[in-house]
């Protein structure tokens, strides 16, 4: 794991590239502090910061093939590079370390940019071709290692980390007004933007090529999840097709030449994992996360079954609001955008814990996209129920579902739900899925900040990714969408908060095989009734407690109810209502004003009350020009 940058320019490299390079690497020591890189050449400036966790003297980076005239700067692991180093190895190429990077260098000597496809694993690359004056920028299927660049005429430059452009910049950053849109409609950005202006990430499945003498930069996707075949596998067979991957997965994810222990929350995802790694490992450290007092979000009960259940080290940190307004900073300034979910605030201090045992993690993200973990999968089932009860005038039946919705989501759900039952299905999978809903969302914002906006709608872009999908059932589109879209918030703090640790985190259940593998999963196979990942609670089942198989999801977060009720409700209320937020004239001060009322008086709004302080956090930190600070005081967390 480590950080990439780099410099460049299509007339040639300029004075100062090498110093921006630098100091873009600079800024993302957190991500590396084992080993740094510097290449300048006529064309580019490549830099790199390294975390040693395979091939610890022999990994050096940036690296080029024999001849010196193509070279790499690679963030990741590949799984299956010692299968791939053996047929280049049989295909005439010579090797002079055992490292997965210099796999990646010699599979595109051999394949071109073509080399992507045959890679299993968490990556993102930048390759520079010398003879043919191309640049080469690549990132993994799922999106668990970023990739940020910005384009200016004929000088593109790129880094792990969205701060590092922002703080080499020749301007101050300015929020994007889209972005913003987009993160209190959908808790996401979409499209490739991100909450700078001029800033993109590369997505996911994508290259980016530029062939220095043809002009502006090429944008290609490599790879596309499809829904549109099924597996005829079913019951105990399909149990034991998705076992065998698993069990794979997680197998090539222990390979390391540092020590390597798990994630436990108690959840069934990490519960699994952690099982299958127990089987390889002699000795397995285990860590969770709980809080100060009795909160009904800790799940430290559960993991210490499933530590007992397994034998491994278990290890725990506790986490209280104290500090809180200094550690957030901390947390957004890593995270360089804001953020959804409170779990962002104890995983950090789960990621510290890791620290001071283990250099590699191993967690169970990605599953609740690939097999139906949400609730809302269930809801849209029943809403999809309504609809059809609806259409057909059978109102007994409409009655007995609106009943039953009621006592699942709370009768403020179900007066949405009614609102929306002859809406498009698509329109109602982005009303589920949205933030602060859409026929509230204007209310939030000023008049100002909405004219800025005004010919832009979240919904279009929404509705474009989600024509994508090659499926036509309710459930395959959720979960599609949701792996596009879901799956980058979660990925993002994944990598963030591991990163700020220095350690890597790896995430077994998104190898590419087991993602095609779960998409072609019938839907009624995953989420049935009331009953989320069916396929995997039958793959769990003798191998973690059966406690943890049957209770309900929770999720990771924090509660941020409580915490924000008591001590912590005058900060927020200054954060939010504060001179400086208001002279930022984004939002609209009454309605931010009853949505604090509502959450520290009534408990509800908590989650739309925690994106406006991580938003209001970002600005403090990155567009009134703090982060010069935090990075000196910050770097080393």
């Amino acid at each position: 794991m480590c950080g990439i940058a780099g410099v460049v320019r299509s007339s040639g490299v300029r004075g100062g590239d090498a110093a921006q390079a630098q100091k873009m690497a600079d800024i993302m020591r957190h991500r590396g502090p084992d080993d740094e890189g510097l290449r300048e050449a006529d064309f580019y400036v490549f830099s790199h910061r390294r975390l040693s966790i395979i091939d610890l003297a022999g990994g050096h980076q940036p690296m080029s093939n024999e001849t010196g005239d193509i070279w790499l700067v690679f963030n990741g692991e590949i799984y299956n590079f010692g299968e791939l180093h053996d047929k280049l190895v049989a295909l005439g190429h010579s090797f002079r370390s055992r490292c997965d990077t210099e796999v990646i260098i010699h599979l595109y000597e051999e394949y071109g940019p073509g080399c992507v496809s045959r890679l299993n694993g968490m990556f993102a690359l930048a390759i520079f071709d010398e003879p043919r004056q191309r640049l080469f920028l690549a990132r993994d299927r799922a999106g668990i290692k970023p990739l940020y660049y910005s384009l200016d005429g004929g000088v593109l430059r790129f880094a792990s980390e969205a701060k590092a452009l922002v703080m080499t910049a020749p301007r101050p950053p300015e929020p994007d007004p889209r972005s913003v849109m987009d993160f209190f409609a959908l808790s996401l950005v979409q499209g490739g933007r991100t909450a700078f202006k001029g800033i993109s990430e590369l997505e996911p499945a994508h290259s980016l090529t530029w062939e220095l003498g043809d002009g502006r930069p090429r944008l290609e996707r490599y790879w596309r999840l499809s829904y549109a075949s099924k597996i005829d596998l079913v019951g105990e067979d399909l149990a034991a097709e998705v076992s065998s991957l698993i069990e794979d997965a997680v197998r090539t994810h222990l390979i390391s030449d540092v020590p390597v222990g798990t994630y436990l929350s108690g959840g069934l995802d990490s519960s699994l994992v952690t099982a299958v790694a127990d089987g390889y490992l002699p000795h397995l450290n285990t860590f969770s996360a709980g809080f100060v007092g009795k909160e009904k979000v800790d799940e430290r009960v559960f993991a210490r079954e499933a530590a007992a259940m397994l034998g491994t080290d278990h290890h725990e940190v506790e986490v209280g609001p104290g500090d809180f307004i200094t550690n957030l900073r901390k947390i957004i300034w890593h995270m360089d955008e804001p953020t959804l979910s409170p779990g962002v605030y104890p995983y950090y201090f789960l990621c510290g814990l890791v620290a001071d045992s283990v250099k590699v993690v191993l967690g169970g993200q990605g599953s609740d996209e690939l097999f139906g973990g949400y609730p809302r999968y269930r809801m849209a089932l029943l809403e999809n129920d309504m609809a059809l009860s609806a259409r057909r005038l059978r109102l007994l039946h409409l009655a007995v579902d609106a009943r039953e919705y009621k006592r699942r989501y709370g009768a403020g759900s179900l007066k949405n739900e009614l609102l929306r039952l002859g809406a498009p299905a698509d329109r109602r999978i982005y009303e589920i899925v949205s933030g602060f809903h859409p026929r509230r969302l204007p209310q939030l914002f000023s008049a100002g900040f909405r004219r800025e906006v005004q010919e832009y709608d979240p919904l279009t872009v929404f509705q474009n990714s989600l024509d994508e999908c090659d499926s036509d059932s309710l459930i395959d589109r959720m979960l599609y969408n949701d792996y596009h879209n879901m799956l980058a918030s979660i990925l993002r703090t994944e990598d963030r908060m591991s990163m700020a640790h220095s350690i890597e985190s790896r995430v077994p259940l998104l190898d590419y095989r087991l993602v095609q593998l779960a998409a072609s999963i019938p839907a009624g196979a995953k989420v049935s009734g009331d009953e989320p990942k069916l396929i995997l609670k039958q793959v769990a089942r003798g191998r973690v407690p059966e406690s943890i198989i049957t209770r309900r999801k929770q999720g990771f977060s924090a509660p941020i109810d409580s915490w924000f009720i008591g001590a912590l409700g005058s900060e927020v209320r200054e954060l939010l209502l504060g001179e400086r937020a208001r002279a930022r004239g984004i939002f609209e001060s009454s309605h931010v004003e009853h949505l604090l009322k509502r959450a520290l008086e009534q408990k509800k709004d908590i989650w739309r009350l925690w994106s406006l302080v991580t938003f209001e956090m970002w600005c403090r930190i990155f567009v009134d020009g703090e982060t010069g600070r935090m990075a000196e005081g910050f770097q080393g967390d």
